[in-house]
């Protein structure tokens, strides 16, 4: 696939497909979800285990040095199928529908907060 509206491909320094990210598939969250992961390799990490946390740190490092273009290209598309759906209705189909899962978060939130 080539890189689009909703698609970018990562590579490792070496220039070597290593990830993809699929923007269409874009989901809120708030902070309390976030867990960090630790990627640090230990000497009880397996050959298959420590393979993964060393391209995860590489995916890293690639959103890291792209966080810029990364962060664009997610709000253009956010715009394109939040504003103009019938325009871009190919696109529009592939992409998650944001403002609905936008207000299913919102209502989430809604009843965290009447709990506490």
């Amino acid at each position: 696939m080539k890189n689009g509206r909703d698609f970018s491909k990562i590579f490792d320094r070496k220039g070597h497909l290593i990830g993809v990210l699929n923007f269409n598939n874009m989901i809120p969250v708030t902070q309390e979800v976030i867990q960090r992961v630790s990627l640090r390799i230990t000497p009880k990490d397996g050959e298959q285990n420590r393979a993964f946390k060393m391209l995860m740190q590489n995916q890293i490092d690639w959103c890291n040095a792209s966080a810029d273009a990364i962060i664009r290209k997610a709000n253009k598309l956010y715009a394109i199928v939040t504003t103009q759906p019938e325009a871009y209705r190919s696109l529009t189909r592939r992409c998650c529908d944001f403002k609905r899962l936008e207000a299913v978060l919102s209502k989430r939130e809604i009843k965290t907060e009447e709990r506490r």
